[in-house]
């Protein structure tokens, strides 16, 4: 942060870089907590890297907030301010006809609809790697791009019993690891019975396998 657009900014600037050795921290923490930037921890060291809406923000803004230029100019204006030589008041008119030209003359970035995509709803935890797990257009994927856990809505195993994992059913599987289940259908018999559906995850391979209750028996 202390070097950020360094090489940018004119060499009478007040300061360069991103904020103070003071406020840094609590900028990076700000960062971190509303999902702009993500820890990713080794064995010895520690990253921040922007995350994927950070970088969608970047995409969309305007160059001219995107440039430490800016920073130096507004550095510059609260120096004036400091000194008396400039009045509040003129420096807020002067960053709100800014502001009314950004948006009068800003063009939507084609595709940017896609950029920001909404909030996914949680159904469980990974049994592989403990990340979390949503649901999804096709399926219930786990948030973790190394992780493959995956529930995919048109399963084999699961379109042979003519039936669709649902949210409900596989927040149970990814809670207790097995649900009951009421009208699997048998290809054998041509009729509909209740099991109890069971997770097995290989760590490469989701599986399903069925348990029924002896007393009340049961059959595929």
């Amino acid at each position: 942060m202390e070097t950020a657009g360094k090489d940018d900014m004119p060499e009478d600037a007040e300061r360069k870089g991103l904020g103070t050795p003071a406020t840094r921290a609590g900028i990076l923490e700000k960062l971190v907590s509303t999902g702009f930037l993500e820890r990713k921890k080794s064995k010895k060291t520690v990253q921040l890297l922007p995350s994927h809406d950070a970088i969608s923000l970047i995409t969309v803004l305007p160059e001219q907030l995107q440039s430490p230029l800016l920073t130096a100019e507004w550095e510059y204006r609260l120096g004036e301010i400091e000194r008396g030589e400039l009045a509040p008041e003129d420096f807020m008119a002067e960053i709100t006809a800014m502001l009314k030209e950004l948006v009068g003359t800003y063009q939507v970035i084609k595709g940017s609809e896609y950029l920001f995509a909404p909030p996914r709803e949680v159904v469980g935890k990974c049994p592989r790697c403990g990340g979390e797990i949503a649901e999804m257009q096709k399926g219930f994927f786990c948030q973790d791009k190394s992780c493959k856990f995956a529930i995919w809505k048109n399963n084999n195993w699961w379109a042979a019993k003519r039936k669709q994992p649902t949210k409900a059913i596989v927040a149970a599987l990814l809670k207790d690891g097995r649900t009951h289940v009421t009208g699997l259908y048998s290809e054998k018999s041509g009729r509909t019975y209740d099991a109890t559906v069971v997770l097995e995850d290989t760590g490469q391979y989701v599986n399903f396998k069925l348990e029924f209750d002896r007393q009340k028996g049961g059959g595929k």
